[in-house]
């Protein structure tokens, strides 16, 4: 243990031995460091194995092989890990079962469950087609998804933190994540609200639809201050700007994020219905953001 020997929170990493599960562990180290807690890497085997950088021709031999081959790989990628942040105490298990049920099993009770956007899934599938949604949305702590240096944005490792906020408790859920995470990075906070108008009806006057305009977009804006107002009393020392918008939500946040360090989104909003795992918004962001994710549950 370190830091004093206290009782850590933990950060649980999923891992498999690629350079893109590499740079996930890297994110974690770093947000353990700030906030004082440990991290825990997690991999999954399966057996017959998919085609990952874990396993070779051997596992032919059998799954007490393969196990351990993952054992031996992950005590090396728990010895990597701890001598880049030797501050952060660091742990690894390989656990038996498929990868998104081992690690929303592993994640109860951590604070965060980091995955990169490559690397979870059998022949380097696309973390966010499968198994990065499946976690984002059923996972009970924020899931944070980072993309492998290749895909990610220039310039966004002291860009701002970029949150989506609707009103909804996902919503007053994820400007806390956002507002802590920039506290602890020293950033600043960008809160993105994107709206449409209705329409007022084709009986209606141009000056009555002006009229509807402007209530509408006053409304909004409300929306927007009442929902700061807690979380700017809780972190007085974070600038934040937000930005009221008539547009589509998920190409809103893109755009804010363009050079942000991380978007935060609420893991459903008010449009969401309560059978779906993740909500349109955060699944568009989870496709097309070009810098780390995080999905907070309400």
């Amino acid at each position: 243990m370190s830091f004093a020997d206290g009782d850590l929170s933990r950060i649980v990493v999923g891992v498999d031995g690629t350079p893109e599960s590499r740079h996930a562990v890297a994110w974690a180290l770093d947000e353990a460091a700030r906030r004082k807690e440990a991290v825990e890497l997690v991999h999954a085997y399966e057996y017959p194995p998919p085609l990952l950088p874990f396993y070779d021709a051997a596992t032919e031999l059998g799954e007490d092989h393969l196990r351990e081959v993952a054992r031996d790989a992950m005590a090396r990628e728990a010895a990597d890990a701890a001598a880049r942040e030797p501050g952060v105490p660091v742990t690894g298990q390989v656990r038996a079962g498929a990868p998104i049920e081992v690690l929303l099993d592993a994640a109860r009770g951590a604070r965060l469950l980091v995955v990169a956007t490559r690397g979870i899934g059998a022949l380097g599938e696309l973390v966010v087609g499968s198994t990065g949604t499946a976690l984002a949305g059923q996972a009970a702590c924020p899931v944070v998804i980072v993309p492998s240096p290749n895909e990610a944005g220039t310039g966004t490792e002291r860009g701002p933190v970029v949150v989506g906020v609707d009103g909804s408790a996902h919503g007053q859920a994820a400007l806390h994540q956002a507002m802590e995470a920039a506290s602890l990075h020293g950033r600043t906070v960008v809160v993105v609200h994107a709206w449409h108008p209705v329409p007022g009806g084709l009986s209606a006057s141009a000056a009555a639809q002006q009229r509807r305009f402007r209530a509408d977009e006053v409304s909004h804006q409300l929306l927007v201050s009442e929902t700061l107002a807690g979380e700017g009393q809780r972190f007085p020392e974070v600038a934040v700007t937000a930005r009221v918008v008539q547009d589509h939500p998920v190409r809103a946040l893109l755009d804010a994020g363009r050079r942000a360090s991380l978007i935060v989104v609420g893991a459903r909003g008010t449009g969401g219905y309560p059978g779906l795992a993740l909500g349109s918004v955060a699944l568009g962001v989870l496709h097309h953001a070009t810098c780390p994710v995080c999905v907070v549950p309400d």
